[in-house]
Protein backbone atom coordinates (compact mmCIF):
# COMPACT_ATOMS: atom_id res chain seq x y z
CA UNK A 1 0.00 0.00 0.00
CA UNK A 2 1.23 3.46 -0.86
CA UNK A 3 0.07 6.76 0.55
CA UNK A 4 1.27 10.24 -0.38
CA UNK A 5 1.29 12.96 2.27
CA UNK A 6 1.18 16.40 0.60
CA UNK A 7 2.45 18.41 3.53
CA UNK A 8 3.66 21.58 1.85
CA UNK A 9 5.97 23.94 3.71
CA UNK A 10 6.03 21.79 6.85
CA UNK A 11 8.28 19.20 5.18
CA UNK A 12 11.44 19.52 3.16
CA UNK A 13 10.38 19.00 -0.42
CA UNK A 14 6.69 19.25 0.41
CA UNK A 15 5.61 15.66 -0.22
CA UNK A 16 6.32 12.39 1.60
CA UNK A 17 5.38 9.04 0.04
CA UNK A 18 5.11 5.97 2.26
CA UNK A 19 5.08 2.45 0.80
CA UNK A 20 4.33 -0.71 2.77
CA UNK A 21 4.13 -3.78 0.50
CA UNK A 22 1.59 -6.51 1.16
CA UNK A 23 4.41 -8.88 2.07
CA UNK A 24 5.40 -6.46 4.89
CA UNK A 25 9.08 -6.99 4.16
CA UNK A 26 10.13 -3.34 3.98
CA UNK A 27 8.85 0.14 4.74
CA UNK A 28 9.93 2.77 2.23
CA UNK A 29 9.64 6.52 2.89
CA UNK A 30 10.46 8.87 0.01
CA UNK A 31 10.85 12.63 0.28
CA UNK A 32 9.79 14.29 -2.97
CA UNK A 33 10.45 17.86 -4.10
CA UNK A 34 7.19 19.59 -5.00
CA UNK A 35 7.91 22.96 -3.33
CA UNK A 36 10.72 24.34 -5.48
CA UNK A 37 10.16 26.70 -8.37
CA UNK A 38 12.10 24.29 -10.55
CA UNK A 39 9.39 21.64 -10.08
CA UNK A 40 7.47 21.27 -13.33
CA UNK A 41 3.93 19.99 -12.73
CA UNK A 42 3.81 18.63 -16.28
CA UNK A 43 6.41 15.98 -15.36
CA UNK A 44 5.07 12.66 -14.22
CA UNK A 45 7.28 12.29 -11.16
CA UNK A 46 8.74 14.95 -8.83
CA UNK A 47 12.42 14.85 -7.93
CA UNK A 48 13.44 12.42 -5.19
CA UNK A 49 15.29 14.26 -2.40
CA UNK A 50 15.91 11.35 -0.06
CA UNK A 51 14.70 7.85 0.69
CA UNK A 52 14.56 5.80 3.88
CA UNK A 53 14.12 2.01 3.84
CA UNK A 54 13.35 0.01 6.98
CA UNK A 55 13.22 -3.75 7.32
CA UNK A 56 11.15 -3.72 10.51
CA UNK A 57 8.78 -1.32 12.24
CA UNK A 58 10.63 0.50 15.00
CA UNK A 59 8.52 3.55 15.75
CA UNK A 60 11.26 5.54 17.51
CA UNK A 61 13.80 5.01 14.71
CA UNK A 62 11.32 5.99 12.00
CA UNK A 63 10.13 9.07 13.94
CA UNK A 64 13.73 10.17 14.56
CA UNK A 65 14.40 10.12 10.81
CA UNK A 66 11.09 11.88 10.09
CA UNK A 67 11.92 14.65 12.60
CA UNK A 68 14.81 15.57 10.30
CA UNK A 69 12.46 16.34 7.41
CA UNK A 70 9.12 17.37 8.95
CA UNK A 71 7.34 18.43 12.14
CA UNK A 72 6.49 16.12 15.03
CA UNK A 73 2.79 16.31 14.11
CA UNK A 74 3.39 14.88 10.63
CA UNK A 75 5.95 12.37 11.91
CA UNK A 76 3.27 11.03 14.26
CA UNK A 77 0.65 10.90 11.49
CA UNK A 78 3.00 9.00 9.18
CA UNK A 79 4.05 6.45 11.83
CA UNK A 80 0.39 6.00 12.83
CA UNK A 81 -0.43 5.24 9.19
CA UNK A 82 2.39 2.67 9.01
CA UNK A 83 1.27 1.02 12.25
CA UNK A 84 -2.37 0.88 11.11
CA UNK A 85 -1.40 -0.54 7.73
CA UNK A 86 0.69 -3.24 9.30
CA UNK A 87 -2.08 -4.17 11.76
CA UNK A 88 -4.82 -4.31 9.12
CA UNK A 89 -2.71 -6.73 7.12
CA UNK A 90 -2.84 -8.97 10.22
CA UNK A 91 0.90 -8.94 10.73
CA UNK A 92 2.55 -8.87 14.12
CA UNK A 93 3.76 -5.44 15.21
CA UNK A 94 7.51 -5.72 15.06
CA UNK A 95 9.26 -3.49 17.55
CA UNK A 96 6.14 -2.46 19.46
CA UNK A 97 5.41 -2.84 23.11
CA UNK A 98 3.34 -5.74 24.34
CA UNK A 99 0.77 -5.03 27.05
CA UNK A 100 -0.50 -7.78 29.29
Amino acid sequence: MTKTFKIGEYASGGTIRVSVPKTLTTIKIQVLDTNSRAFDRSKEEPELISEFIYYSFHRSVIETDLFKITTSYWAGKITDYIATTMQTDSAPMIGSRCSI
